[in-house]
Order: structure tokens, then C-alpha cells, then sequence
């Protein structure tokens, strides 16, 4: 099959914060807009980029045409009916895995296919593609194999479309998961994606409008390619966000580390510095070192600064985020970690082992 996506078309030489979004739909799988149409809903909210991931499915790459200033990412949402989905990111032409599920079906039964979630994603990651789970806690379309190994789950959806009703308990349970999933070492990539399948819901559905690029995921990139924006994903250089603007910096030894960097051992003072504007009121800004806050603003004017010192030793480990929460613990903005020491080895590596999968009933 034809793939007319490219990795390497440049859309932008210069290097920047592009903000786009992982998790989207055309009428090729459940969407309602045709590709191009997607492209002009893109524009008109501002977005740099998104990333095509319909259902089980690469119809729509070649569909998409000449899409100007704006980059489209290759993509797919491998779907089962039941045991939750995940994103798979990067592929440009047809891959042998696809066989297996490119079965003209938007989801399928696990007793249709021949492989498990765990083994879908094995291969996948082998193939040096970007995995990455989506609304994980979210029922019906939770993640529910226990047996999956974090090591080739590169990603995982911690901001899921904030318009559906159950989200509003589900997301802020997600960004739980993914703390417990750093602090037991892993490193894995907290992305945003809209779900966005139509710009007008069903009644039944009892919801608002689905918003593209809502909420937004920012990527530092070289330039505005796909290569170039998955190189800055897979560098952890990414923040989720509501609509703000945010800034996290580490300082150490003279030099200035920004959002995802791996500082390493280092001895001395470190000072982190966090800025967010164009933020919605009432707010807080927490500077967070292992899921702890160790400084905290209220937003005021809709901005916010904060600056904290914290003493390293060479010996111990630490990732410090900056998160800026609404009420409830809705989300305005959360970076990806600044690590500092010693990389650790997981000891836990299993999903199973960070979520009880009892608390969950297929439905």
C-alpha cells in the first residue's frame, strides 16, 4: 500500500516549541472529516502539527495531499474491542506487523488475532517506532493487560479529550499512573491527544464539541519535520497544556538543562526555575520533585514564576516536573521530568504491578 506521508519533509527549518497533537480521527476509521478537511480544522486551531492514528488503519496517508505549513504525522491506533488501544508512531511505508492488524476491521475482538497487547508492542518497538498507550484508566477502552512490558511502551496518554465526561476523574488518575510509573525508574513519555473524531458529538454521547489540539502537546524540535518532532518525543523534550505557555529550566555547574534532560550524577546546588502564562484562573503552580511539590504559586494575571535551590549528591536520583493544576486537579500544564543522578534500573516492569486490574470490568 502506498504511504504519502514523509518523515523527512521539512514544513519549518528553525528550531522551536510546535505545538500539535497526538490522537486524532478521519472518516477512513471513526472520524467524520475527510483528511483534508482535518488539515483545515488543524489550522484554524493554531496547531504546528498532529499525528494521524486512525483505528487499525493507514488509508487516509495518501489522502492528505500537499498540507502546506502544517506537518502530518504518520500514525495508527492499533484497536482492540475490549483490553485498550495504543499508538503507534513513525511508519512511513507498509510493515509486516501491519498484516496482522490492517484487517479492514476499526476494532476487533482479542479471538480474531492470533497476538496479545504485549506481543503487538514487542513488535513494534523492533521495528524502532514510538509506542504509546492511550487513555489508560479510561473505562471501556482501558488498558488491561497485566502482562505488558513497560520496557517497549515508550509513551503514555496522561491527557486524554477533556470533553468527555468521565475523563475529568480518569486523566487526573492517569498522571498518577505515570508518577508511579517514573518514580519506579521508568522513563516513559507523558503525551496529550484530543481523541478528536467530529466536530459535532451525538446526542447521546452527552458531551461538547470535540477540540482539536485540546489539549496541545508541545514539542521542542530542530525544525518542523516529523523526524525531527518524534526525535524530540522520544527526547522527552514535550509539555502538555491546556492552552498556557510554560518554561522549566535546571541549572547546574554553570550550565542550563531544559525540559526532558538527564543531568546525570552531579554534586552541588541545582536551581530550578518554572514559568507558565496565558494561564486560566484559579490555578497553582508546583515545582515536583518525585511527585512531591517542593515549591507552589497561585497563578495571578495569568502567570506564574517560581525558582527553588535543591542540594544534589552525585550518589542519589531525582526527576523534578512542573505542573500548573486548576481545580480538581484539572490540568492547565504538566512538563516532562528533569532527571538528576544515577539512571535506575526498573525493578517493576510489568503494568500489572502499578494498576489493579480488578478495580476494572470490560465492558
Amino acid at each position: 500500500m502506498t504511504c504519502a506521508l514523509s518523515l523527512a519533509k521539512v514544513v519549518r527549518a528553525e528550531p522551536g516549541w510546535y505545538r500539535g497533537d497526538f490522537h486524532a480521527h478521519t472518516n477512513f476509521s471513526d472520524g467524520s472529516l475527510t483528511p483534508p478537511q482535518l488539515v483545515e480544522v488543524a489550522r484554524a486551531e493554531g496547531l504546528d502539527f498532529f499525528a494521524i492514528t486512525d483505528h487499525n488503519r493507514i488509508e487516509a496517508f495518501p489522502q492528505f495531499g500537499d498540507t502546506g505549513n502544517l506537518l502530518v504525522i504518520p500514525g495508527m491506533e492499533i484497536t482492540r474491542k475490549v483490553g485498550g488501544d495504543f499508538n503507534v508512531f513513525g511508519m512511513e511505508g507498509w510493515r509486516d506487523w501491519m498484516r496482522d492488524v490492517c484487517l479492514n476491521k476499526i476494532t476487533f475482538l482479542p479471538g480474531d488475532v492470533a497476538w496479545t497487547p504485549n506481543e503487538m508492542l514487542e513488535r513494534t518497538a523492533a521495528d524502532g517506532l514510538f509506542n504509546s498507550i492511550n487513555h489508560p484508566l479510561l473505562m471501556p477502552w482501558a488498558w488491561l493487560d497485566g502482562e505488558t512490558d513497560l520496557r517497549n511502551v515508550h509513551g503514555l496518554e496522561i491527557w486524554n479529550d477533556p470533553s468527555w465526561p468521565d475523563n475529568a476523574r480518569d486523566n487526573p488518575r492517569a498522571v498518577a499512573l505515570w508518577t508511579d510509573l517514573l518514580n519506579a525508574g521508568h522513563r516513559t513519555v507523558g503525551l496529550g491527544g484530543s481523541d478528536y473524531h467530529k466536530p459535532v458529538p451525538t446526542p447521546k454521547e452527552n458531551k461538547p464539541p470535540d477540540r482539536l489540539g485540546v489539549p496541545r502537546t508541545f514539542v521542542y524540535a530542530r525544525l518542523l519535520s516529523g523526524e525531527a518532532v518524534l526525535e524530540g518525543v522520544w527526547e522527552r523534550r514535550v509539555y502538555v497544556s491546556m492552552g498556557p505557555r510554560a518554561n522549566f529550566q535546571a541549572e547546574a555547574n554553570g550550565r542550563v538543562f531544559d525540559i526532558g534532560s538527564d543531568l546525570g550524577p552531579v554534586q552541588g546546588s541545582i536551581e530550578l526555575t518554572a514559568r507558565a502564562w496565558e494561564c486560566p484562573e484559579p490555578a497553582v503552580a508546583q515545582i515536583v520533585r518525585n511527585g512531591k511539590p517542593i515549591a507552589e504559586t497561585p497563578v495571578v494575571g495569568g502567570q506564574a514564576s517560581l525558582k527553588c535551590q535543591e542540594a544534589a549528591e552525585d550518589s542519589s536520583s531525582a526527576w523534578y516536573r512542573f505542573d500548573v493544576l486548576g481545580p480538581g486537579g484539572q490540568l492547565r500544564v504538566i512538563t516532562n521530568p528533569i532527571f538528576v543522578g544515577p539512571r535506575r534500573a526498573p525493578e517493576k516492569l510489568r503494568f500489572g504491578e502499578f494498576v489493579d486490574l480488578g478495580d476494572f470490568k470490560a465492558l
